[in-house]
């Protein structure tokens, strides 16, 4: 079903998964890495996805979160529980991300972040190296914030919008989705 910009609209519940425009359908079964899986975000997408058949390796550094939601999750799964794994690991550890990225992943979904905006003002060099180099090859979801669009003439937003954040915590994501 067409949406306003002449993209597609979500499947429905049991059909494809698509992670961004023009990827892959992914298979059920495939590994999906979520950065920040334990964060409230993460962890619905974790048992969403675990729901869905797929097997979900979470890392996280419990900086905002707890490894009680990693718990509850596997919990809720069910039947599909021990299809997860989870590794508390900062993103700043290059060695442990290393050793992880050894292993296959067909997509990561990157929630990872700081949510307070003063964080974004103390902690800024921090905030924009999150993310790993590396040459593994996968897709990639990146979940920022419609703040990176500062004040927009129209809502609602979309990806099309220019970039022009209006705070510290903006310009943090801004600079990590480039």
């Amino acid at each position: 079903m067409p949406r306003e910009g002449g993209r597609e609209a979500a499947p429905p519940p049991g059909g494809d998964v698509r992670l961004a425009c023009n990827c892959k359908p992914l298979a059920m079964g495939e590994n999906i890495l979520v950065t920040g899986g334990a964060g409230y975000i993460g962890s619905h997408t974790v048992l969403q996805l675990l729901q869905g058949g797929y097997k979900a390796v979470v890392i996280d550094n419990l900086d905002n979160s707890s490894a009680v939601a990693i718990d509850r999750v596997q919990e809720l799964a069910g039947e599909y529980g021990p299809n997860l794994t989870f590794h508390q690991i900062d993103l700043g550890d290059k060695p442990a991300l290393e050793k992880l990225f050894a292993s296959i992943f067909d997509a990561v979904i990157h929630f990872a972040g700081l949510k307070a905006v003063g964080e974004s003002l103390t902690r800024f060099g921090e905030l924009t190296n999150s993310f790993p180099s590396c040459s593994a090859s996968f897709q990639l979801v990146f979940s920022s914030s419609a703040t990176v669009y500062g004040w927009p003439k129209v809502v609602p937003c979309t990806e099309e919008f220019a970039l022009s954040s209006a705070n510290p915590y903006g310009r943090t994501k801004v600079i990590r989705m480039n």
